[in-house]
């Protein structure tokens, strides 16, 4: 979902499948997204470790079976059965130990603007390959969970007013400019419970709210965001950010939180926001992607 020039030629999409029962759901998400965002060509993924892939091919040695074939038409039968979108696609199958390597390394190869990877429940509390490939991407990254609805009207995007924050704006500017996407930004704060004794509560709350007025005020002015895109805060007293935008977007029914790779508070690259860890970690029933 990247804003740069090149997205008026359309952007090149990486799916990466895994031969599971999620493959079904990605493709048939990579069809709903060839028809509302300007998609020139999908990769459709697989990698084989190939300690697995040499395991295998000792078993059935003495069969004479070529593997790589077999995978492969498994692959192009679900391919043909669940994505029937307008995009074009290339079928990359790769064998190496490390599937966040191989995936970073084609994802420079092919220049891919946005990776789609499945968000299943039972990895819940590790999120472990997925904070790898965060780290390693310089794409986009959208993390699809197992039921999820085939739409994307609705968008929420979280900020912290940071420069880095701002690129998930940019990466939805396409939808804003269409007008056929509602979007709504949602900054999560919170007012220092030791404050409370030493002063008026409800003034504080109400300086907190005038002071986030004018960062939204400011914030909209620096990044050019629109003023059909609705501005939300809350406070999160005793929950963690992650809980309240996770919360918040289901209960709004959001098709799709959006987040920054980076928070306010990052140093370098090589770690992912907390906030964007914790919704990793939280495995989140909304898509979720990550701008880089």
């Amino acid at each position: 979902m990247k804003t740069k020039d090149k997205k008026a030629e359309g952007q090149h999409v990486m799916l990466a499948l895994d031969l599971t029962q999620m493959d079904s759901t990605l493709l048939q998400y990579a069809s709903h997204l060839s028809e509302v965002l300007n998609i020139k060509h999908f990769y459709f993924t697989h990698n084989v470790k190939q300690s697995k892939l040499y395991n295998l091919y000792e078993d059935l040695l003495e069969e004479d079976i070529d593997l790589e074939a077999v995978v492969e038409e498994a692959l192009e039968k679900s391919i043909a059965k669940n994505y029937n979108g307008s995009a074009s696609y290339t079928l990359a199958m790769t064998a190496d130990e490390y599937t966040e390597s191989i995936l970073s390394h084609l994802s420079k190869e092919y220049k891919i603007d946005l990776v789609i990877v499945g968000h299943k429940s039972e990895l819940q509390g590790t999120g472990a390959l997925t904070q790898k490939l965060v780290r390693m991407l310089e794409a986009d990254m959208l993390l699809i969970p197992e039921e999820t609805k085939m739409q994307l009207n609705k968008i929420l995007i979280a900020t912290d007013f940071s420069a880095d924050s701002a690129k998930s704006f940019y990466a939805v500017k396409n939808s804003i400019e269409k007008n056929t996407t509602e979007i709504e930004a949602l900054h999560v704060y919170n007012i220092p419970s030791f404050f409370f004794p030493y002063i008026n509560t409800q003034k504080a709350v109400d300086k907190t709210k005038a002071h986030l007025q004018e960062k939204i005020k400011n914030f909209r002015k620096k990044n050019r965001i629109p003023e059909s895109v609705n501005f939300q805060q809350i406070d999160k007293e005793e929950n963690s950010v992650a809980e309240v935008i996770e919360n918040y977007a289901l209960e709004k029914d959001f098709d799709l939180i959006s987040v920054s790779a980076k928070g306010a508070n990052n140093i370098t690259s090589l770690f992912v926001g907390s906030v964007t860890n914790d919704l990793i970690i939280r495995t989140v029933k909304i898509p979720l992607l990550i701008v880089k």
